[in-house]
């Protein structure tokens, strides 16, 4: 980026996390993410500047493990986990367009958009650059966005962007987070296995 100096040996862990979900217009159970290609979500990266490295799935869900984070997709839900200097935000209408052109007719029935403080911004894309600038982009997008920061501005904080007055949500929109480190794989396996039916 012009005029700004790199350190090369800084990376930006922050995660940028952005979730959106999508309804048929037509109310088609067929309606579905997950008949989205893998070509067409590699050249969606390209614009975030990250690629795919490896793919799971299984009945309810597509996993992908990405070279800067994941990315998650199910029936109506996507959802994108990225740091370091990706460009998140930019990826937001060829999504749009994305969904139109291989999933037919549907509407945005909900966004969320989230990260902690960066610790160096100015080293980020200026779409990213400030929070505010991050909020201009998706007012240009949804008309009904709610931006929050929580906790102390001049220390450490977060940021949020969501859909104010969404009408009655029918699908379950939360997601839950499992951080496990330093163990052994199968015992984080049972843990998950055990939780996972527990929902």
């Amino acid at each position: 980026m012009a005029g700004v100096q790199s350190d090369p040996h800084f990376f930006e862990g922050t995660e940028k996390l952005l979730e959106v979900w999508f309804e048929s217009t037509k109310g088609d159970d067929s309606f579905d993410l997950r008949n989205i290609g893998r070509l067409d979500w590699e050249h969606l990266l390209r614009i975030v500047r990250c690629e795919i490295i490896s793919k799971s799935s299984s009945d309810d869900m597509d996993a992908y493990v990405l070279s800067e984070s994941s990315m998650f997709i199910t029936q109506k839900r996507f959802i994108l986990k990225t740091c370091g200097r990706t460009t998140l935000l930019l990826a937001m209408e060829p999504l749009i367009r994305l969904v139109t052109e291989k999933c037919g007719d549907h509407k945005v029935v909900d966004v969320f958009y989230s990260r902690k403080k960066f610790a160096k911004p100015e080293q980020q894309h200026k779409i990213h650059r400030t929070f505010e600038d991050e909020v201009h982009h998706l007012d240009q997008l949804f008309k009904n966005g709610a931006a929050y920061t929580l906790g102390k501005i001049n220390k450490d904080c977060w940021h949020l962007y969501m859909l104010e007055d969404v009408p009655g949500v029918k699908d379950p929109d939360q997601t839950i987070e499992i951080s496990l480190k330093n163990g052994h794989f199968n015992k984080h396996m049972f843990y998950i296995t055990c939780f996972i039916s527990k929902i």
